[in-house]
């Protein structure tokens, strides 16, 4: 039955005639999504019934669909007194089939939604994640082509002329990591943190409908074309529990799926269309599936590393990635080096776009091979990358044309794709104008340099690149000198977007309009979730923790003494007293978001302190 659906709609019947006669033959496609993103990355799923797209669609495909807004979210752009948005097909991309295996009233075929992805337009202008990434790529390769075509060191080396070179290809693609687990199952934070601490995990082999989960979700990519590499376990997790009639329950683990990379929209698109793909699959098999970039305090979080890459396509059929290094032995081309730099500078202007949720923030920690500083890795020499997993930024290199490309290690499966993409393309960009008339080798030593020492483009006071592990051959105060504080709170990461010119935006499809429509956005979602789902949960923790009388000697006596304080002065309000969590309340109906970033990191130093003391505490009841 898999083997007889329709996955994709092929590129030739993207035309109201020939898609028709499609549709006719295929009676299983009952309905049309047009798939719009806001600048947060949430994706429209509406369902326009077949019939009516039928009877309709030479309108749609011409002027797209409307709604009032009230559909997506772009703040300061769509408002209650001026919210039409018009949904306009987008012909280039990629048209997937997302099927419902659930309902299948025409057995044994079962209901499929054509989901075509879309730009938002408002006002006669384009507002919209995938949007930007389209104008941001257009832009990119105009002004990488200018460079390249004035560039007579580059050409007179590959022997080229200006007319030889057709296009500029930008590649992406993603790792996505995520928690698969059955519902409702308790395993304490100690269990998972052992697990993670012996690697036991890790590559291990799956079993039960953890394995058949995997192996239904890699077969299905491929349905849709995907090209997927690899699936395995990551590092969090421990063995489900064997019950007698064979099945495994009590689930907990972490998996991670790799697929192709691809042109950086389509690309996007993919992920998007794969993350649903993964948690239908486990789904139907009494599975949850989160994408949360750190579901369980204490325990590893989930990546999503991306993979950039930049390459000249000629008109004879060649590439030349722009990456590679022009005559051996070195580490990069001046435009590989430039774009390292770009990223490395700029990436305060970046990262808001990458890690702009509390979650993304409790993931990028110390310990969990998670990057904690804006640094890269080159390798141990020119022929042996080393792939150091604790930086920010990592050099790839393979065998094909294409595999030179930067690893950025920050992204978690939540991060908007299409907006993250745009923002390092630009920042890759501003540092590939300050490289493309300068000699590999003084870049070289410009982007290794040390502490201290002067450079024209990077800062003085600032290292770029390191080999070692930065979170054992570092301490904290040596790491916030060398490569510079990295940011605690959302507001930390996005207050950067308040400044009036931003340089690597100025001028570019990230406009000023962009920028304002999603700072807004961020800090709204920020903000509720501390008072709406943060709060609610610390209290609910608090309110957990159980005390055993009945089991406890002096030494016991004194440890819950420390608990109840901790307790009192956490969350117990009382007269002329006020407790953390209720000032914190408090201070989140104004707009005080340097203040509420500080007692927000108050609350949760607090907070490990209570953990810590109760866990002292359950050490000794017995």
């Amino acid at each position: 039955m898999v083997d007889s659906l329709i996955y994709s709609i092929p590129g030739s019947y993207k035309n109201s005639e020939k898609l028709r006669t499609f549709l006719i033959k295929h009676p299983e496609l009952k309905f049309v999504s047009l798939v719009g993103i806001d600048f947060l990355g949430n994706d429209t799923d509406e369902r326009i019934p077949i019939e009516y797209f039928l009877k309709h669609m030479d309108g749609i495909f011409k002027g797209g669909v409307q709604t009032d807004g009230s559909s997506v979210h772009l703040p300061n752009i769509s408002t209650l007194n001026d919210a039409k948005v018009d949904f306009i097909i987008d012909f280039n991309a990629n048209w997937y089939v997302d099927y419902n295996f659930d309902y299948k009233p025409n057995d044994p075929l079962p209901v499929g939604t054509i989901r075509i992805p879309a730009f938002l337009k408002h006002n006669n202008e384009f507002y919209c994640s995938r949007s930007v990434l389209e104008n941001t790529i257009q832009f990119t390769r105009r002004e990488l082509l200018a460079i390249i075509r004035n560039d007579g060191e580059f050409l007179d080396y590959f022997n080229l002329q200006e007319d030889g070179i057709s296009d500029i290809i930008f590649t992406l693609g993603t790792e996505l990591e995520f928690w698969v687990r059955t519902p409702a199952t308790k395993v304490t934070v100690d269990e998972l943190a052992v697990s993670q601490m012996l690697k036991e995990s890790y590559w291990k082999r799956t079993r039960g409908e953890v394995r058949s989960g995997l192996e239904e979700s890699i077969m299905l990519l491929q349905k849709y074309g995907f090209e997927p590499e690899m699936g395995h376990k990551e590092v969090g997790g421990i063995k489900g529990k064997i019950s007698r009639d064979g099945t495994i329950s009590d689930t907990m683990e972490q998996l991670e799926i790799d697929w192709r990379y691809s042109s950086a929209l389509q690309a996007a698109d993919n992920e998007l269309f794969a993350r649903i793909i993964i948690k239908e699959v486990f789904r139907r098999k009494g599975l949850e599936v989160t994408f949360n970039a750190k579901p369980i305090p204490g325990v590893a979080g989930s990546g999503e590393h991306m993979h950039l890459g930049m390459a000249l396509k000629l008109k004879d059929g060649k590439i030349l990635n722009l990456f590679d290094p022009y005559e051996e032995p070195t580490y990069l081309s001046k435009y590989g080096y430039g774009a390292l730099m770009g990223l490395l500078k700029n990436w305060d202007y970046i990262n808001p776009f990458v890690s702009h949720s509390n979650s993304a923030l409790k993931r990028l920690k110390p310990g969990y091979e998670a990057p904690v500083s804006p640094v890269a890795s080159l390798g141990l020499s020119p022929d042996e990358p080393s792939r150091n997993r604790t930086v920010l930024v990592g050099l790839v290199k393979g065998d094909s044309p294409l595999s030179t490309r930067f690893e950025v290690r920050a992204a978690n499966p939540h991060t908007n794709t299409y907006m993250a993409t745009s923002a390092m393309l630009l920042g890759m960009l501003d540092g590939i104008k300050y490289s493309k008339d300068k000699k590999d080798t003084d870049l070289l030593k410009e982007v290794t340099k040390q502490y201290g020492e002067g450079a024209k483009y990077l800062e003085k006071d600032r290292e770029y690149v390191t080999n070692k592990n930065i979170f054992e051959d570092y301490s904290k105060r040596e790491r916030e000198k060398l490569f510079g504080k990295f940011p605690v709170t959302v507001w930390d990461v996005i207050k950067v977007l308040q400044k009036k010119t931003i340089p690597i935006y100025k001028d570019t499809p990230i406009s000023d309009e962009i920028i304002n429509s999603f700072f807004t956005s961020a800090l709204n979602k920020w903000i509720i979730e501390l008072r709406e789902k943060i709060i609610a949960s610390l209290k609910g923790e608090i309110a957990a923790f159980v005390r055993f009388e009945d089991k406890e000697n002096d030494y016991d006596r004194e440890n819950w003494e420390i608990i109840e304080k901790l307790i009192n002065e956490i969350a117990k309000t009382s007269d002329g007293k006020e407790s953390i969590l209720y000032g914190f309340e408090k201070l989140l109906t104004t707009q005080k978001y340097d203040s509420i970033s500080k007692i927000y990191v108050h609350v949760e130093e607090k907070m490990n302190e209570l953990r810590r003391a109760y866990k002292n505490y359950l050490k000794n009841i017995v």
